[in-house]
Protein backbone atom coordinates (compact mmCIF):
# COMPACT_ATOMS: atom_id res chain seq x y z
CA UNK A 1 0.00 0.00 0.00
CA UNK A 2 1.20 3.50 -0.86
CA UNK A 3 2.69 5.51 2.01
CA UNK A 4 0.77 8.47 3.36
CA UNK A 5 1.72 11.96 2.19
CA UNK A 6 1.01 15.30 3.93
CA UNK A 7 -2.02 17.26 2.73
CA UNK A 8 -1.17 19.71 -0.03
CA UNK A 9 -2.77 22.64 1.84
CA UNK A 10 -0.79 22.15 5.06
CA UNK A 11 2.62 23.57 5.94
CA UNK A 12 3.35 20.94 8.59
CA UNK A 13 2.74 17.22 8.90
CA UNK A 14 0.31 16.10 11.60
CA UNK A 15 3.24 14.70 13.60
CA UNK A 16 5.06 18.04 13.43
CA UNK A 17 1.88 19.96 14.31
CA UNK A 18 1.00 17.84 17.34
CA UNK A 19 4.59 17.97 18.58
CA UNK A 20 4.64 21.76 18.30
CA UNK A 21 1.38 22.03 20.26
CA UNK A 22 2.72 19.72 22.98
CA UNK A 23 5.88 21.82 23.27
CA UNK A 24 4.05 25.15 23.32
CA UNK A 25 5.50 26.25 19.98
CA UNK A 26 3.72 27.88 17.04
CA UNK A 27 2.03 25.62 14.50
CA UNK A 28 0.41 26.23 11.13
CA UNK A 29 -3.22 25.47 11.98
CA UNK A 30 -5.34 24.02 14.72
CA UNK A 31 -5.09 20.23 14.96
CA UNK A 32 -8.25 18.44 13.75
CA UNK A 33 -9.54 14.93 14.31
CA UNK A 34 -13.03 14.28 12.92
CA UNK A 35 -14.28 11.04 14.49
CA UNK A 36 -14.99 8.96 11.39
CA UNK A 37 -14.74 5.17 11.51
CA UNK A 38 -17.67 3.59 9.63
CA UNK A 39 -18.43 6.65 7.42
CA UNK A 40 -15.01 6.14 5.80
CA UNK A 41 -16.29 2.94 4.20
CA UNK A 42 -18.14 5.10 1.68
CA UNK A 43 -14.81 6.46 0.44
CA UNK A 44 -13.69 2.99 -0.66
CA UNK A 45 -17.04 1.52 -1.71
CA UNK A 46 -17.28 -1.29 0.80
CA UNK A 47 -19.92 -2.33 3.31
CA UNK A 48 -19.55 -1.75 7.03
CA UNK A 49 -19.73 -5.49 7.65
CA UNK A 50 -16.88 -6.18 5.22
CA UNK A 51 -14.86 -3.30 6.68
CA UNK A 52 -15.05 -4.64 10.23
CA UNK A 53 -13.73 -8.06 9.20
CA UNK A 54 -10.83 -7.17 6.91
CA UNK A 55 -7.46 -5.75 7.94
CA UNK A 56 -6.94 -4.56 4.38
CA UNK A 57 -10.23 -2.64 4.26
CA UNK A 58 -9.72 -1.13 7.71
CA UNK A 59 -6.46 0.39 6.51
CA UNK A 60 -7.77 1.34 3.06
CA UNK A 61 -10.59 3.31 4.68
CA UNK A 62 -8.12 5.17 6.92
CA UNK A 63 -5.86 5.85 3.95
CA UNK A 64 -8.70 7.18 1.80
CA UNK A 65 -9.91 9.45 4.59
CA UNK A 66 -6.43 10.82 5.30
CA UNK A 67 -5.70 11.37 1.62
CA UNK A 68 -8.87 13.43 1.26
CA UNK A 69 -9.00 15.31 4.56
CA UNK A 70 -5.42 15.42 5.89
CA UNK A 71 -6.59 15.24 9.51
CA UNK A 72 -4.25 14.81 12.46
CA UNK A 73 -4.70 11.25 13.65
CA UNK A 74 -5.46 7.87 12.13
CA UNK A 75 -6.17 4.61 13.84
CA UNK A 76 -7.74 1.19 13.87
CA UNK A 77 -8.86 -1.05 16.66
CA UNK A 78 -11.60 -3.23 18.06
CA UNK A 79 -13.37 -0.45 19.95
CA UNK A 80 -16.06 -2.02 22.19
CA UNK A 81 -17.71 -4.40 19.76
CA UNK A 82 -14.52 -6.13 18.69
CA UNK A 83 -13.34 -6.82 22.23
CA UNK A 84 -16.80 -7.90 23.38
CA UNK A 85 -17.11 -10.23 20.38
CA UNK A 86 -13.66 -11.69 20.96
CA UNK A 87 -14.79 -12.44 24.53
CA UNK A 88 -17.90 -14.21 23.24
CA UNK A 89 -20.55 -11.50 22.81
CA UNK A 90 -23.18 -11.79 20.10
CA UNK A 91 -22.44 -8.91 17.70
CA UNK A 92 -24.40 -8.15 14.53
CA UNK A 93 -22.63 -6.29 11.71
CA UNK A 94 -25.10 -4.65 9.29
CA UNK A 95 -23.93 -3.71 5.82
CA UNK A 96 -24.99 -0.08 6.16
CA UNK A 97 -25.07 0.76 9.84
CA UNK A 98 -23.00 0.49 13.00
CA UNK A 99 -22.71 -2.88 14.82
CA UNK A 100 -24.93 -3.79 17.73
CA UNK A 101 -25.24 -6.46 20.43
CA UNK A 102 -28.06 -8.91 19.71
CA UNK A 103 -28.29 -10.37 23.23
CA UNK A 104 -26.27 -10.45 26.47
CA UNK A 105 -23.64 -13.15 26.81
CA UNK A 106 -23.35 -13.27 30.59
CA UNK A 107 -26.84 -14.14 31.79
CA UNK A 108 -25.58 -15.38 35.15
CA UNK A 109 -22.42 -14.37 36.99
CA UNK A 110 -21.56 -18.02 37.59
CA UNK A 111 -20.42 -17.97 33.94
CA UNK A 112 -17.39 -15.91 35.00
CA UNK A 113 -15.96 -18.96 36.75
CA UNK A 114 -15.00 -20.46 33.40
CA UNK A 115 -13.79 -17.27 31.71
CA UNK A 116 -10.18 -16.23 31.29
CA UNK A 117 -8.87 -12.83 30.17
CA UNK A 118 -8.76 -12.50 26.40
CA UNK A 119 -5.56 -13.63 24.67
CA UNK A 120 -5.39 -11.41 21.56
CA UNK A 121 -2.83 -13.66 19.87
CA UNK A 122 -5.26 -16.60 19.81
CA UNK A 123 -8.35 -14.59 18.84
CA UNK A 124 -9.15 -14.35 15.13
CA UNK A 125 -10.99 -11.06 15.69
CA UNK A 126 -8.08 -9.46 17.51
CA UNK A 127 -5.51 -10.80 15.05
CA UNK A 128 -7.40 -8.94 12.29
CA UNK A 129 -7.09 -5.65 14.16
CA UNK A 130 -3.44 -6.22 15.06
CA UNK A 131 -2.60 -6.97 11.43
CA UNK A 132 -4.43 -3.80 10.34
CA UNK A 133 -2.51 -1.78 12.90
CA UNK A 134 0.79 -3.19 11.66
CA UNK A 135 -0.01 -2.15 8.08
CA UNK A 136 -1.32 1.27 9.12
CA UNK A 137 1.75 2.04 11.18
CA UNK A 138 4.01 1.16 8.24
CA UNK A 139 2.22 3.37 5.70
CA UNK A 140 1.53 6.33 8.01
CA UNK A 141 4.95 6.49 9.68
CA UNK A 142 6.67 9.91 9.83
CA UNK A 143 3.55 11.74 8.60
CA UNK A 144 0.64 11.15 10.98
CA UNK A 145 0.39 9.38 14.30
CA UNK A 146 -1.29 5.97 14.23
CA UNK A 147 -3.43 4.89 17.14
CA UNK A 148 -5.04 1.77 18.56
CA UNK A 149 -8.67 2.45 19.48
CA UNK A 150 -10.20 0.37 22.23
CA UNK A 151 -13.22 0.89 24.44
CA UNK A 152 -13.21 1.48 28.16
CA UNK A 153 -14.10 -1.42 30.44
CA UNK A 154 -17.55 -0.29 31.59
CA UNK A 155 -18.92 -0.19 28.04
CA UNK A 156 -17.45 -3.59 27.14
CA UNK A 157 -18.80 -5.08 30.37
CA UNK A 158 -22.22 -3.64 29.52
CA UNK A 159 -22.10 -5.28 26.10
CA UNK A 160 -21.28 -8.63 27.70
CA UNK A 161 -23.80 -8.45 30.51
CA UNK A 162 -26.47 -6.13 29.04
CA UNK A 163 -26.83 -2.45 29.87
CA UNK A 164 -29.98 -2.85 31.96
CA UNK A 165 -28.43 -5.70 33.93
CA UNK A 166 -25.22 -3.76 34.57
CA UNK A 167 -27.13 -0.79 35.95
CA UNK A 168 -28.97 -3.14 38.34
CA UNK A 169 -25.76 -4.96 39.27
CA UNK A 170 -24.27 -1.71 40.55
CA UNK A 171 -26.64 -2.04 43.50
CA UNK A 172 -27.60 -5.73 43.56
CA UNK A 173 -24.38 -7.51 42.59
CA UNK A 174 -21.50 -5.09 43.18
CA UNK A 175 -18.90 -7.77 44.02
CA UNK A 176 -19.72 -9.78 40.91
CA UNK A 177 -19.67 -6.64 38.79
CA UNK A 178 -16.19 -5.83 40.08
CA UNK A 179 -15.08 -9.31 39.00
CA UNK A 180 -16.46 -8.70 35.52
CA UNK A 181 -14.81 -5.27 35.34
CA UNK A 182 -11.46 -6.77 36.30
CA UNK A 183 -11.81 -9.53 33.70
CA UNK A 184 -12.60 -6.99 30.99
CA UNK A 185 -9.80 -4.68 32.09
CA UNK A 186 -7.22 -7.48 31.99
CA UNK A 187 -8.50 -8.44 28.53
CA UNK A 188 -8.12 -4.85 27.31
CA UNK A 189 -4.66 -4.60 28.82
CA UNK A 190 -3.62 -7.76 26.98
CA UNK A 191 -4.82 -6.17 23.73
CA UNK A 192 -2.93 -2.95 24.47
CA UNK A 193 0.24 -4.94 25.18
CA UNK A 194 -0.12 -6.82 21.90
CA UNK A 195 -0.65 -3.56 19.96
CA UNK A 196 2.21 -1.75 21.66
CA UNK A 197 4.87 -3.57 19.63
CA UNK A 198 3.91 -1.34 16.68
CA UNK A 199 4.93 1.87 18.49
CA UNK A 200 1.52 3.50 18.50
CA UNK A 201 -0.69 5.66 20.68
CA UNK A 202 -3.79 4.35 22.43
CA UNK A 203 -7.24 5.91 22.47
CA UNK A 204 -10.04 4.91 24.83
CA UNK A 205 -13.77 5.60 24.57
CA UNK A 206 -16.17 4.58 27.32
CA UNK A 207 -19.57 5.97 26.28
CA UNK A 208 -21.66 4.03 28.79
CA UNK A 209 -19.55 5.39 31.64
CA UNK A 210 -20.85 8.86 30.83
CA UNK A 211 -22.53 11.04 33.42
CA UNK A 212 -25.63 10.77 31.24
CA UNK A 213 -25.85 7.06 32.15
CA UNK A 214 -24.29 6.76 35.61
CA UNK A 215 -23.68 9.09 38.54
CA UNK A 216 -20.30 10.25 39.84
CA UNK A 217 -20.26 7.84 42.78
CA UNK A 218 -20.78 4.87 40.47
CA UNK A 219 -18.10 6.21 38.17
CA UNK A 220 -15.67 6.55 41.07
CA UNK A 221 -16.23 2.97 42.26
CA UNK A 222 -16.86 0.95 39.10
CA UNK A 223 -15.08 2.87 36.34
CA UNK A 224 -12.22 5.04 37.57
CA UNK A 225 -9.98 2.32 39.06
CA UNK A 226 -10.24 0.18 35.94
CA UNK A 227 -9.59 2.98 33.47
CA UNK A 228 -6.57 3.88 35.60
CA UNK A 229 -5.26 0.35 35.13
CA UNK A 230 -5.63 0.71 31.36
CA UNK A 231 -3.94 4.12 31.36
CA UNK A 232 -1.04 2.71 33.35
CA UNK A 233 -0.69 -0.22 30.96
CA UNK A 234 -0.88 2.01 27.88
CA UNK A 235 1.82 4.34 29.17
CA UNK A 236 4.04 1.54 30.41
CA UNK A 237 3.82 -0.41 27.17
CA UNK A 238 3.92 2.43 24.62
CA UNK A 239 5.66 5.29 26.40
CA UNK A 240 2.77 7.53 25.30
CA UNK A 241 -0.09 8.89 27.33
CA UNK A 242 -3.43 7.64 25.97
CA UNK A 243 -6.39 9.80 24.98
CA UNK A 244 -9.95 9.39 26.24
CA UNK A 245 -13.31 10.18 24.66
CA UNK A 246 -16.35 10.41 26.93
CA UNK A 247 -19.82 10.75 25.46
CA UNK A 248 -22.77 12.60 26.92
CA UNK A 249 -22.99 14.98 29.85
CA UNK A 250 -19.72 14.59 31.75
CA UNK A 251 -19.81 17.65 34.03
CA UNK A 252 -20.31 15.49 37.12
CA UNK A 253 -17.21 13.37 36.45
CA UNK A 254 -14.78 16.00 35.18
CA UNK A 255 -13.03 16.05 38.55
CA UNK A 256 -12.17 12.37 38.04
CA UNK A 257 -11.34 12.66 34.34
CA UNK A 258 -8.93 15.50 35.14
CA UNK A 259 -7.03 13.17 37.47
CA UNK A 260 -6.24 10.74 34.66
CA UNK A 261 -2.73 10.93 33.23
CA UNK A 262 -3.85 11.29 29.61
CA UNK A 263 -2.78 13.22 26.52
CA UNK A 264 -6.24 14.61 25.67
CA UNK A 265 -9.84 14.54 26.82
CA UNK A 266 -12.41 14.37 24.02
CA UNK A 267 -15.83 15.72 25.02
CA UNK A 268 -19.33 15.52 23.62
CA UNK A 269 -21.12 18.49 22.08
CA UNK A 270 -23.61 18.14 24.93
CA UNK A 271 -21.18 19.98 27.20
CA UNK A 272 -19.75 23.47 26.87
CA UNK A 273 -16.17 23.49 25.61
CA UNK A 274 -15.53 26.91 27.16
CA UNK A 275 -16.41 25.51 30.56
CA UNK A 276 -14.13 22.53 29.89
CA UNK A 277 -11.28 24.94 29.16
CA UNK A 278 -11.92 26.80 32.40
CA UNK A 279 -12.29 23.74 34.63
CA UNK A 280 -9.86 21.16 33.22
CA UNK A 281 -7.97 22.91 30.41
CA UNK A 282 -4.99 23.58 32.68
CA UNK A 283 -4.59 19.84 33.27
CA UNK A 284 -5.27 18.24 29.90
CA UNK A 285 -5.59 19.08 26.20
CA UNK A 286 -9.27 19.48 25.29
CA UNK A 287 -10.63 17.79 22.16
CA UNK A 288 -14.03 18.58 20.66
CA UNK A 289 -16.77 19.30 20.20
CA UNK A 290 -18.70 20.10 16.99
CA UNK A 291 -22.21 18.59 16.91
CA UNK A 292 -21.96 15.40 14.82
CA UNK A 293 -25.65 15.32 13.93
CA UNK A 294 -26.76 18.95 13.83
CA UNK A 295 -23.59 20.18 12.10
CA UNK A 296 -21.81 17.30 10.34
CA UNK A 297 -24.98 15.49 9.32
CA UNK A 298 -27.48 18.32 8.84
CA UNK A 299 -25.27 21.37 8.39
CA UNK A 300 -23.75 23.20 5.44
CA UNK A 301 -20.58 25.17 4.80
CA UNK A 302 -21.87 28.26 6.57
CA UNK A 303 -23.00 26.46 9.73
CA UNK A 304 -19.81 24.40 9.86
CA UNK A 305 -17.58 27.48 9.60
CA UNK A 306 -19.69 29.16 12.27
CA UNK A 307 -19.40 26.18 14.62
CA UNK A 308 -15.63 25.98 14.14
CA UNK A 309 -15.25 29.70 14.83
CA UNK A 310 -17.33 29.40 18.01
CA UNK A 311 -15.34 26.41 19.23
CA UNK A 312 -12.02 28.16 18.67
CA UNK A 313 -13.34 31.36 20.25
CA UNK A 314 -14.31 29.47 23.40
CA UNK A 315 -11.32 27.17 23.79
CA UNK A 316 -8.64 28.04 21.25
CA UNK A 317 -6.49 29.44 24.06
CA UNK A 318 -6.92 26.44 26.36
CA UNK A 319 -3.68 26.15 28.40
CA UNK A 320 -2.89 22.58 27.33
CA UNK A 321 -4.17 23.06 23.80
CA UNK A 322 -7.29 22.40 21.74
CA UNK A 323 -7.82 19.67 19.15
CA UNK A 324 -10.83 20.47 16.99
CA UNK A 325 -13.10 17.46 16.59
CA UNK A 326 -16.64 16.20 16.36
CA UNK A 327 -18.39 15.78 19.70
CA UNK A 328 -18.87 12.09 18.96
CA UNK A 329 -18.60 9.79 15.97
CA UNK A 330 -19.89 11.34 12.77
CA UNK A 331 -23.08 9.61 11.55
CA UNK A 332 -22.68 6.93 8.90
CA UNK A 333 -24.62 8.87 6.26
CA UNK A 334 -23.21 12.34 6.95
CA UNK A 335 -22.12 14.09 3.72
CA UNK A 336 -18.39 13.77 3.26
CA UNK A 337 -18.42 17.30 1.85
CA UNK A 338 -19.19 18.51 5.37
CA UNK A 339 -15.95 16.96 6.60
CA UNK A 340 -14.21 18.82 3.76
CA UNK A 341 -15.78 22.07 5.00
CA UNK A 342 -14.72 21.25 8.56
CA UNK A 343 -11.09 20.84 7.50
CA UNK A 344 -11.30 23.93 5.30
CA UNK A 345 -12.56 25.93 8.27
CA UNK A 346 -9.69 24.66 10.39
CA UNK A 347 -7.19 25.66 7.71
CA UNK A 348 -8.56 29.21 7.57
CA UNK A 349 -10.16 30.13 10.90
CA UNK A 350 -7.64 28.08 12.87
CA UNK A 351 -4.52 29.08 10.96
CA UNK A 352 -1.27 30.10 12.67
CA UNK A 353 -2.31 29.53 16.27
Amino acid sequence: MKKFAPHIKDEMTPIERMKAMDEGKQYDRIPCVPLLGEPSTRLIGTTISEYWHSAKLLVEAEAAAFSRFGHDSVGVGPSAYGVAEAMGAHVVYPDDNIPYISSPLITDYSMLDGMEPLNPHSSERMITFLHALEILKEVSSDVVGAGFSIAGPFTIASYLRGVDNILKDVYKNPEELHKLMQLVTESCNNCIAAASVFDIGVGFADPLASGTVIGPNIFKEFVKPYIEQMIETAYKKTGNKPSIHMCGNTYSIWKYLAEFDISSLSIDNMVDIGRAKDEVGNKVCIMGNIDPTGIFMMGNKESIFSAVKECIKKAGDSPKGLILSSGCQIPVNAPMENVDYFMEAARTVGKKL
